[in-house]
């Protein structure tokens, strides 16, 4: 289920992974909220699925990150500091992370 924000909120949201990733897009769809991100460093995309299931705030990513430490690292700090954020606003205490379709903890 798509997660709605405020402006407010949205733009903290874009502020957060703007510090670490160039954001190309976002794109709010009936599913989901549809982050489009590239990282300068490594020349790599990265999207990012923001949504809630099951009163689970869920954050999905696919990038290339198997064989890019930096860039996975990038990437889980920054979705760390997206569901510090959320979980402040939102009262959503439950979080999954998933890794290009695998479950991680940050």
């Amino acid at each position: 289920m798509k997660i709605n924000l405020s402006e407010n909120q949205m733009a903290e949201i874009k502020r957060i992974i703007q510090k670490e990733l160039l954001i190309k897009g976002i794109v709010p769809t009936d599913d989901y909220l549809f982050i489009h991100c590239f990282s300068k460093l490594q020349k790599e995309t990265v999207y990012f699925h923001l949504f809630i299931e099951n009163d689970t705030l869920i954050l999905r990513c696919y990038a290339r990150l198997f064989d890019n430490l930096g860039l996975s690292v990038l990437v889980r700090t920054t979705a760390k500091n997206v569901f510090e954020y959320l979980e402040y606003q939102t009262g959503y205490q439950k979080t999954i992370y998933l890794e290009n379709g695998i479950e991680v903890k940050i």
